[in-house]
């Protein structure tokens, strides 16, 4: 499941690789995609200047072209005793 091509139903913003969320993976909520951002800055300390897009107006049909789903996360316990 890389594309929403693969997908059996619409595309969630939520479960997008792209998708990031206040307080904990951004400062402001939204698609992170550099095609579909207001503003980006391409040096890392300008990070907090950056401006995602509108994912509920990007999505509204739930068909958005660019979804790619997020890769499954791993347990605890098995990235522990991994190795």
């Amino acid at each position: 499941m890389t594309t929403s091509d693969s997908t059996s139903g619409p595309a969630d913003c939520r479960r997008c690789r792209h998708f990031r969320s206040a307080p904990y993976e951004a400062r402001l909520e939204g698609c992170y995609f550099p095609d579909n951002m207001v503003s980006k800055q391409s040096a890392g300390y300008l990070d907090e200047q950056q401006q995602p897009g509108r994912h509920d107006k990007i999505n509204r049909k739930g068909d958005c072209k660019d979804f790619v789903a997020r890769d499954e996360a791993i347990p605890f316990w098995r990235r522990l005793f991994a190795g």
